[in-house]
């Protein structure tokens, strides 16, 4: 009995010894372990390997928990100069007149700046995750993109959008992960080349008449013609009125310039504007007395004053009413009237005159634009275009409305004087 007993203890002994050794294991393995993720913390937390300077406690669980404390920390450093960086980032973004965009490698749209948001109308909650060509609505932007995610190299093109007059330069830049989208509109460059190239070929254009006849006149005069003193007085009298004509189109040009670029500023003050109005009529009344056609004055009284610079409204008076009296068939009629609007006067130089075709309405104010060249009776296509120039610079707006065969009425409009 005796001998099993002490068997039972021996036995208990080395399980219990066995146990001991085991945990003893398992302690230094934890302890290593410990140890490791330490060390690793301290690495992440910016804390030299081996050195406990920073950690107060002596266990390496609190040790542990002392450096994963300043591991967070760290991490929320990074994470606020991150949102920093975020910041400068949409700032500059949100200054940068083309449209950025940034497309996974699957072509979809995972960032946007505001630019592009109004380039293609579309909101980033709505644009994000979607497919390029859904926000682009464009197939050959579209292809562009496509090309640079295939083959990992630079595309760019210039796209006229389906089915209107915008026009947009797009540059495709591969990524790791997909592209970044440049787009610049290019639609008010490309209206401003053509104004450009229009200009010249309108003045080119108006040129060429009265350069060509003064050019006809002189070699007739040399061939023989001036010895015929009649004769020689009318192609004098001819060349004065070419060289009139070239002298008007450099003045009015000149004057369209100073006014188109500010160089001539505005001299306001309150200003009786059925006496200005009196006024550009009588300069004009002899010229539409020789056309036989009446001019009417119908300025209601007591008009309120108006903001304005007086010569330069006298001016805007007159390019019209000459405009009616040369466009109005004999016996006929030109009514010069006002309103008040609101906090606006309205003048109004109607006429019964030919009409301006409804195609050509919306371009009248233009430079050099003429109706019909055939029976535009020698003008330089720039009274209306100075005009518009001087009623915008006054705030106002200028309009025409018109019916062929039965008359313009031409209206613009301009500030009362504030009491």
């Amino acid at each position: 009995m005796e001998g099993i007993i002490l068997a039972l203890l021996i036995l208990l002994t080395l399980i219990s010894i066995s146990i001991t050794l085991l945990l003893l294991r398992r302690i230094s393995a934890t302890r290593d372990s410990l140890r490791a993720l330490t060390e690793m913390a301290k690495r992440a937390a910016g804390i030299p390997a081996g050195s406990s300077a920073r950690l107060a406690s002596e266990g390496k669980v609190e040790e542990l928990a002392e450096a994963l404390k300043l591991w967070e920390a760290k991490l929320k450093e990074v994470a606020s100069d991150l949102d920093e960086e975020r910041e400068k980032l949409t700032a500059v973004l949100s200054t940068i007149g083309a449209g950025v965009l940034l497309l996974n490698k699957d072509g979809e749209v995972t960032m946007l700046n505001q630019t592009a948001e109004r380039l293609f109308g579309s909101s980033s909650k709505s644009a994000l995750g979607r497919p390029f060509i859904s926000l682009a609505r464009d197939h050959e932007m579209d292809n562009i993109v496509q090309r640079c995610l295939e083959t990992k190299e630079r595309q760019e093109g210039t796209v006229q959008v389906a089915g209107s007059r915008r026009y947009f330069e797009i540059v495709a830049t591969p990524l790791s992960q997909g592209a970044l989208v440049l787009v610049q509109d290019l639609t008010n460059i490309r209206r401003l080349e053509k104004m450009r190239r229009d200009f010249i070929a309108n003045i080119s254009h108006e040129l060429r008449t009265p350069i060509a006849s003064l050019k006809a006149l002189v070699e007739t005069l040399q061939d023989g013609a001036i010895a015929d003193k009649e004769v020689a007085q009318d192609f004098l009298h001819r060349m004065h009125l070419e060289t009139d004509k070239l002298a008007q189109m450099a003045s009015e040009l000149s004057e369209l310039s100073r006014i188109e670029s500010g160089d001539s500023p505005l001299n306001l003050k309150p200003l009786d504007v059925a006496e200005v109005v009196r006024r550009a009529a009588e300069r004009l009344r002899p010229q539409a007395e020789r056309a036989q056609l009446e001019l009417i004055l119908d300025m209601p009284a007591n008009l309120p004053p108006v903001i304005g610079d007086e010569d330069r409204v006298e001016q805007v008076l007159v390019n019209v009413i000459h405009n009616a009296i040369k466009f109005t068939p004999r016996q006929g009629r030109i009514t010069i009237s006002s309103l008040v609007e609101g906090d606006q006067v309205l003048i109004s130089i109607s006429d019964t005159g030919i009409g301006i075709p409804a195609e050509d309405l919306p371009h009248i104010f233009e430079r050099f634009y003429k109706v019909d060249r055939a029976r535009s009776g020698g003008g330089t296509g720039l009274g209306l275009a100075i005009a518009k120039h001087i009623v915008q610079a006054h705030r106002g707006r200028i309009w025409a409305e018109s019916e062929e065969g039965k008359g313009t009425t031409i209206t613009f409009s301009l500030p009362t004087a504030k009491p």
